[in-house]
């Protein structure tokens, strides 16, 4: 199980539904149908919901840009900025978002989890933290992250 650090106002965005691809410089190691964990960066600084990988797509930026921009709600400068100077993009298809009916604060993921420190782009977890995730009461859409 992958967990991404997101900034909030894409966190919004993917709970929303208006955002089904998240951008990365870098290709993580997990396969379509693998559970990812969605976790708000600061201010919010909460795991907030899990998806699905529907697909990974890796290629040039021009390229992911042509088949993933609509669906990645960021704008063309804002992409562009992100990758500038990078050789390749991921875009991260997601589906199935499934919103925690309470988010998770840092504070009860560093208690449960010892020496827990969010990652600045994604983390794998281990078995003891997939099983925490797994056991939240989640909602199908519709979070408030405002």
């Amino acid at each position: 199980m992958l967990f991404l650090s997101i900034h909030p106002e894409h966190v919004k965005a993917i709970v929303e539904g208006r955002k089904t691809v998240e951008l990365r410089k870098r290709k993580p190691s997990i396969d379509p149908g693998s559970a990812v964990v969605i976790y708000a960066t600061m201010p919010k600084c909460e795991a907030v919901a899990v998806a699905t990988v529907e697909a990974i797509e890796v290629g040039e930026p021009t390229i992911i840009w042509r088949n993933c921009g609509k669906l990645s709600a960021v704008s063309v400068q804002a992409f562009n900025a992100y990758f500038d100077g990078a050789g390749k993009a991921v875009g991260i298809h997601l589906s199935s978002i499934a919103v925690f009916k309470e988010p998770v604060s840092l504070g009860e993921l560093r208690q449960r989890w010892d020496g827990f420190q969010p990652p600045q782009q994604y983390r794998y977890l281990d078995a003891k933290q997939q099983k925490f995730i797994t056991a939240r009461e989640t909602t199908v859409g519709g979070c408030s992250l405002s």
